[in-house]
């Protein structure tokens, strides 16, 4: 192959100026200097023959009407021509004359043909061969023109197969799509959540705080919830719960059954039990037949007990994690009750209510299972780990405690979503404590 500038076997070579001392010099001497430019010469032409045989990209030579001169053993692989096959042939008819869209591609469009025709040098990224069998290969290629005496004898064409670049980039761009589509859909499940996650009522006896953390990961979006409302003879109601899956379609599910179980507890002083059967009803008619566990709880007083006395929890657990019952000196009381069938599966199932006292100074933890529930480790050691990081936080307030406590449980890249509710009792006939901030109270109730 020629090398740019001036073509083997033509113009001037070394091999000129060495005949020249050979004559001036003596027949003896200039013929073994010959010699040894002849040999150099010949290692110099395998080198180069040995890299244009190896060498990953396309390589043609072309003489200045474009017909080729040279074919390496990749360029004849990338277009199915065979290199002997391709000798003497304009290379732009063989290759290059047609368009993706089918259209002609005219020479004096053509880069490798502007090479010829200034003297300069051409690039483009976005050129199409076609294989032999009539299938297009995308190239990007550089042609290079010979200059021999000013006069312009020919190009080299380097060119690189495109196939599998691009490929990966529309792969790229494809992915990058879903991600962004994936992200919108979860900002618009976070926005719906945090709609209906309201900030709760604060009566003048009980200080409420809320948490929601949403799975670190974009796709995960999750159905978890918590509520806390207050009834008209004003019991404190609490829900925390979560609809099984990770989609938009558990997070609306969640929107539908955290308004059911709200309607329904409202206006009644039904068990818990019963209100969590009969949403089941309605969801089922509603045709709202995701499935989700739920902890159903209200805040009560007996009426034979003075209001110094302890209240009462009463609570009904649909497959849920257990309540936890923190005391003021740091120990914890799992609030474990044999779960009922959780919602979704029989609307008919039995549903048991439970009770405990809380005392004054207690805090009560409504978890769920983002909280506690790691790959690496069972539900068991979750909840021993929950209950360790509360032991220094009894008597820590509540917002406070809240914010410790899910730094020390929860993962930087949690995998799920975690919903918490948390309730600290104060005494009725005592001022609200200044750090359980003001009362926030419904109008009706205020």
């Amino acid at each position: 192959m020629r090398q740019a500038g001036t073509p083997v076997g033509r113009g001037r070579t070394p091999e000129g100026s060495v005949i020249e001392e050979h004559r001036r010099v003596g027949p003896d001497t200039g013929e073994v200097r010959l010699q040894a430019v002849e040999s150099r010469l010949s290692r110099t032409v395998a080198r180069y023959e040995r890299v244009l045989a190896n060498v990953a990209d396309g390589i043609y030579g072309l003489d200045a009407d474009g017909r080729v001169e040279f074919v390496n053993p990749a360029a004849a692989r990338m277009t199915g021509h065979p290199a002997d096959e391709q000798l003497g042939l304009d290379q732009h008819e063989l290759l290059h004359a047609v368009r993706p869209d089918g259209s002609p591609y005219p020479k004096a469009e053509c880069p490798v043909w502007r090479a010829l025709r200034t003297g300069r040098t051409m690039a483009s990224d976005d050129e199409v061969f076609w294989r032999a069998d009539g299938t297009p290969v995308p190239v990007e290629l550089i042609a290079v023109p010979t200059v021999e005496d000013g006069a312009v004898t020919g190009v080299v064409v380097s060119f690189r197969d495109l196939t599998d670049r691009l490929a990966a980039q529309r792969q790229a761009a494809e992915l990058q799509r879903l991600a962004e589509a994936a992200a919108a859909q979860r900002a618009l499940s976070d926005r719906l959540q945090q709609a209906l996650l309201t900030p709760p009522p604060e009566p003048d006896h009980l200080h409420i705080a809320v948490r929601y953390r949403p799975a670190a990961h974009e796709a995960q979006v999750g159905g978890d919830w918590y509520d806390a409302f207050l009834q008209p003879d004003g019991a404190t109601m609490l829900v925390i719960g979560d609809v099984v899956g990770h989609d938009s379609t558990a997070a609306a599910a969640m929107g539908q059954l955290r308004g059911l179980l709200r309607a329904l507890a409202y206006d009644n002083d039904e068990p818990p039990s019963a209100t969590l059967t009969r949403a089941e009803h309605a969801a089922r008619g509603l045709a709202v037949s995701n499935l989700a566990t739920v902890v159903l709880a209200r805040i009560e007083r007996r009426p034979d007990v003075p209001v110094a006395g302890p209240r009462v929890l009463r609570w009904s657990n649909a497959g849920h994690l257990p309540p936890v019952l923190l005391a003021p000196d740091g120990t914890t009381t799992l609030l474990e009750t044999r779960p009922d069938l959780m919602l979704g599966v029989d609307p008919d199932a039995p549903r048991t209510d439970h009770t405990a006292e809380l005392d004054d100074g207690a805090t009560l933890l409504l978890v769920t299972d983002g909280l506690v529930e790691r790959r690496d480790a069972d539900l068991d050691e979750g909840l021993a780990t929950l209950r360790e990081a509360l032991r220094d936080l009894g008597r820590v307030p509540l917002e406070e405690l809240c914010d410790t406590l899910l730094a020390r449980v929860l993962p930087a890249d949690g995998a799920d979503d975690v919903a918490l509710v948390a309730v600290r009792v104060y005494p009725e006939d005592r001022p609200r404590p200044p750090e359980a901030g003001p009362n926030r109270l419904p109008p009706g109730l205020a």
